[in-house]
């Protein structure tokens, strides 16, 4: 870990998944930025995988409801994952103690940061080179994706099976995405348990069906190996 006096190395732009690639600033994300992904735990994943992978290491901060077979199977490395259930009130300092160290952060709803609060992470975040990725509203963040609209693809006339779901993602932000937002189709699942671009000649598929944009999917809840969790309360 660095002193905080002592400015640590430079960290580059993470990748994401081909399907996100149009949706940010530059196609990956930037160092010390803050991405707010309301209401979707598959899309969170989704940000996170590829990002994850070339980081090294990372690490989720109020997210007890999120299973290691749920983040595994959307390609996280779950040997460099640290879990921290339950930050308490402290869960901002557990944050900036955390953006010292790992390059990759997954934050869950743990209520808002007040103006000053959120401030001295963003401080943080610039000067360590961390991405913070949180689960809903962040009033200063970069760059804000949300699910939008989602249909299932499986399921017929009262039958079937559900084999993958088709999102729109609309992204939206500061710099390069103030003003007219922008939006990809992904398959999310998609067959594989993975995301994948929704092609043009699927846009339009039969035997989907329509549901709710949030909450339609959740991570599987599961107690992982003890040692890959800690909590601070």
């Amino acid at each position: 870990m660095y002193a905080l006096d002592t400015p640590p190395p430079a960290r580059p732009a993470l990748p994401v998944t081909a399907g996100l690639r149009g949706l940010l600033p530059g196609g990956r994300l930037q160092p010390g930025t803050t991405v707010s992904v309301s209401g979707d735990l598959p899309l969170l994943l989704a940000v996170a995988a590829d990002a994850a992978t070339e980081a090294g290491a990372w690490a989720v901060i109020g997210l007890p409801q999120l299973g290691v077979l749920a983040a595994e199977s959307m390609g996280l490395d779950l040997g460099v994952g640290l879990w921290t259930d339950h930050p308490g009130e402290r869960w901002p300092q557990v944050v900036a103690l955390l953006a010292e160290a790992v390059p990759l952060l997954l934050l869950g709803p743990l209520g808002p940061a007040a103006g000053r609060t959120a401030r001295r992470i963003e401080a943080v975040l610039r000067r360590t080179g961390a991405i913070l990725l949180t689960t809903g509203s962040w009033e200063g963040a970069q760059v804000r994706l949300e699910v939008t609209g989602a249909s299932w693809d499986g399921v017929g006339a009262g039958h079937g099976l559900l084999r993958r779901r088709q999102v729109q993602v609309t992204a939206s932000g500061r710099g390069q995405l103030a003003g007219t937002p922008r939006t990809a189709a992904l398959w999310l699942p998609d067959q594989d348990g993975r995301v994948s671009p929704v092609q043009e000649s699927e846009a339009h598929a039969s035997g989907t069906t329509g549901m709710p944009a949030r909450g339609s999917l959740r991570a599987v809840p599961e107690e992982p190996c003890a040692h890959r969790r800690t909590g601070t309360e």
